[in-house]
């Protein structure tokens, strides 16, 4: 385990505010992209989606500046291209999410908020 993944287990982290299930539009401004993220208990890995042939798990890279750092992969059977980071920070009661984009990809950043359950 790393340094930067074994600060997840602090209890800042343990009781943190990205757990549960965010949804929005990242965007650069001429290109779109809704998604849903869901955060573990722990804040250590999760899922994300984007379509049907577009979604995969979340796994914490490490943690700076108040953001988590979470890198996508890809489920198998996934039509898209993995490998983007999306840096994650509560702002209130939404989450703040840019994305680091893989070599290739396009760099994008929006506003989640909290699904609810009925």
């Amino acid at each position: 385990m790393t340094a930067a993944a074994s600060s997840a287990a602090t209890p800042r982290a343990l009781h943190g505010p990205l757990t549960g299930t965010w949804r929005g539009l990242l965007t650069n401004g001429t290109r779109n992209e809704r998604i849903t993220i869901s955060v573990n208990g722990r804040q250590t890995a999760g899922t994300w989606k984007v379509s049907t042939s577009c979604h995969g798990s979340l796994k914490l890279d490490s943690i700076s500046n108040g953001y988590h750092h979470y890198r996508r992969h890809l489920a198998a059977g996934s039509t898209c291209a993995g490998g983007d980071v999306d840096c994650l920070e509560r702002d209130g009661a939404k989450v703040a999410d840019w994305v680091t984009p893989r070599s290739g990809g396009w760099a994008r950043n929006g506003t989640l908020r909290r699904v609810r359950t009925p």
